[in-house]
């Protein structure tokens, strides 16, 4: 009888602990108003068998294209937070335009590292808007249409209060950082979890790295799914008009 007792007693005090892992529940309101989640982003559910792999930067664009197939051949999908510099006219090589609007027609998605590979904290305030609004005239010219960026990835995963403030000024749903990150295989398996983000950057060796880890995962039942799956965001809105930083300005200027 002690022991059903002493176990039941450990159980209670356990629930809290588990519960606040849970992911929080919509009230059917509107989503920007009434986001379920925390502006930062660390992990999803821990009830959920989902794993968010996301690549920054996107330098070396032939890792971009080989981590997205790799994905895609178990039926997963991820998100890519490229430099929006990389994005420009001026800078895309052959077959760059096509590839990434192929990404954006599929299941994965594009989100932002911003515009420079710059602390973002120590910016002034306009700049910080700037540098992480940009990329969306640019990637919008890219794809020929309006591909709202939802989620932001500051370079070094620096962020501050001012940051938070400007990135929902301009638009943002979430900053995302990650729970792993790790080119060694057995480190990132050893750690990975319900509702991990494992973060990845375009290089051979975390394209080496993905080339275990994605198989595995998969044999072990996690979806691979966009950190807005992870996170239940709604479907994206596409729209035909694009985005011009130029007609915003004055608007966000106003709220700095």
């Amino acid at each position: 009888m002690k022991r059903v007792i002493c176990l039941a007693l450990c159980l209670l005090l356990a629930l809290p602990a588990a519960l606040a892992e849970k992911a929080p529940e919509s009230n059917g309101m509107d989503w920007q108003e009434n986001d379920p989640w925390p502006f930062v982003i660390h992990h999803g559910d821990r009830f959920v068998p989902k794993v968010a792999v996301t690549m920054d930067d996107c330098y070396e664009f032939q890792w971009v294209e080989a981590a997205w197939k790799l994905v895609g051949q178990y039926g997963g999908a991820m998100t890519f937070y490229p430099v929006g510099d990389l994005l420009k006219e001026e800078k895309l090589q052959p077959g760059d335009r096509e590839l990434w609007q192929a990404i954006a027609d599929s299941s994965s998605e594009i989100g932002t590292h911003t515009h420079h590979h710059l602390k973002m904290t120590k910016l002034s305030d306009f700049n910080m808007a700037l540098y992480s609004k940009y990329p969306q005239q640019v990637t919008d010219q890219l794809l020929g249409r309006h591909y709202p960026l939802r989620t932001l990835r500051p370079p070094f995963g620096s962020n501050n209060e001012a940051l938070r403030r400007v990135l929902k000024i301009v638009g943002y749903h979430h900053v995302i950082h990650w729970e792993i990150a790790s080119t060694d295989p057995e480190e990132v398996l050893s750690q990975v979890q319900n509702g991990s983000i494992l973060l990845f950057h375009a290089r051979k060796k975390d394209y080496v790295c993905l080339e275990t880890v994605i198989p595995a995962l998969a044999e072990a039942d996690y979806e691979l799914v966009t950190v807005s799956d992870l996170l239940g965001l709604p479907p994206l809105e596409e729209e035909e008009e694009i985005f011009l930083w130029n007609e915003h300005k004055a608007e966000y200027l106003r709220d700095l």
